[in-house]
């Protein structure tokens, strides 16, 4: 008996994923200049749904963000740690605009996004330091690699609208229809 009950739950446990696995967008960054496809994050703006936001943690070590690219779910907390044997300073100039001052090696600075967007990340002792924290309104996302390639899974059936964020050109907003259990494909232009 112990054996079928839990068969049965197994196969109840596959229907349900199965049933929610939603569709995959594959797409290509593309750009005469090649070496600009590589880390843009592509996002598909406003799904319906409710995702509870997890916190996240950046470190600085050898006076660089890591991870130099972050995405988080507005309300989400960023954890900035500081792992060099030196001070570092976190301050963002866009959207919230906020600068969590400075803390020694092991120290920790937390900021709380509320609003959607792209948030630059700077260090007023280190100016060479650069990170980007994207605060999004739904866990859709994808970041290209060398070759511009990028995979958002489980996207719900329907007609979306993907946003392209590029550190040197601008994409225009590209809609997709994804159908359950399908992949999508995207070509994503970038100019200027």
């Amino acid at each position: 008996m112990k054996l079928r009950n839990t068969v049965v739950f197994i196969v109840i446990t596959l229907m349900a994923s199965s049933a929610f696995a939603g569709g995959t967008i594959k797409g290509k960054i593309v750009h005469k200049k090649k070496r600009w496809v590589k880390n843009s994050a592509v996002y598909i703006e406003n799904v319906k749904g409710d995702w509870k936001p997890e916190d996240a943690r950046v470190d600085q070590k050898g006076s660089t963000f890591i991870p130099k690219y972050t995405q988080v779910l507005a309300g989400a907390t960023v954890n900035f740690l500081n792992s060099d044997p030196t001070d570092h300073n976190v301050y963002s100039p866009d959207n919230e605009k906020y600068d969590l001052g400075t803390k020694p090696q092991g120290g920790k600075l937390s900021y709380t996004f509320k609003t959607q967007g792209v948030y630059t990340q700077l260090c007023k002792l280190h100016p060479t330091m650069l990170a980007y924290i994207f605060v999004l309104q739904n866990p859709y996302f994808g970041m290209s690699d060398k070759k511009g390639i990028f995979t958002i899974e489980n996207v719900p059936p329907g007609k979306h609208k993907l946003v392209t964020w590029n550190g040197r050109y601008k994409a225009d907003v590209v809609e997709v229809v994804v159908t359950e259990g399908k992949t999508t494909e995207v070509e994503i232009k970038l100019h200027r």
